[in-house]
């Protein structure tokens, strides 16, 4: 079954979910509940790394939300758009801003940095799609005050992301986590 985000982010250690997370928690309801499915183990297959530069310019901005989203924790509310826009476009873009909110008035931030096996990069017009076969044990959440590590991510984190071209730029709309296992190398 696919998990919304809402649901499941909030035990990874991402930075885009945990924000996603944080501001799902503050609009309960307002994410649509995806339809569910079989879960079966899914891998990475050979051959399946992005060529060509729309790939590689899908590929820059799914991970450019990641350190976009950390450097933004750090800098005040009313210049946090800037470094997200970038990769970000809406709702995830929205997402992220109260996701931050939410995360550092709970006195948290991330610490970490996830490692991405994509795999299955689909383009289609103005339209793109791939999976993310994250291992995000080296990352989590941080408190603020204790700085004590607080949540570890996992292995093997399913991700889907969704990626909009806008004015000539790729950028993120949607990132979901599915139950779906994946597996880097099987």
């Amino acid at each position: 079954m696919v998990a919304t985000v809402c649901r499941y982010s909030k035990r990874l250690a991402l930075v885009v979910l945990a924000l996603s997370a944080s501001a799902c928690a503050a609009d309960e309801g307002a994410v649509p509940q995806p339809s569910p499915t079989v879960s079966t183990t899914v891998s990475p297959q050979p051959g399946a790394t992005p060529t060509g530069k729309a790939e590689e310019a899908v590929l820059a901005a799914y991970k450019g939300i990641y350190s976009a989203g950390r450097r933004a924790e750090h800098t005040p509310d009313g210049q946090r758009k800037p470094i997200i826009a970038p990769f970000a476009t809406e709702p995830l873009l929205s997402r992220m801003l109260r996701g931050i909110v939410a995360l550092r008035a709970g006195g948290r931030f991330t610490w970490g940095t996830p490692v991405f096996h994509p795999f299955d990069i689909k383009i289609e017009g103005q339209k793109a799609t791939l999976h993310d076969c994250q291992d995000n044990r080296n990352s989590g959440q941080m408190d603020e005050k204790t700085s004590k590590r607080v949540l570890h991510g996992s292995e093997n984190t399913h991700l889907v992301a969704t990626l909009l071209l806008v004015e000539g730029a790729w950028k993120v709309s949607t990132l979901e986590h599915v139950r779906e296992a994946c597996s880097v190398g099987a």
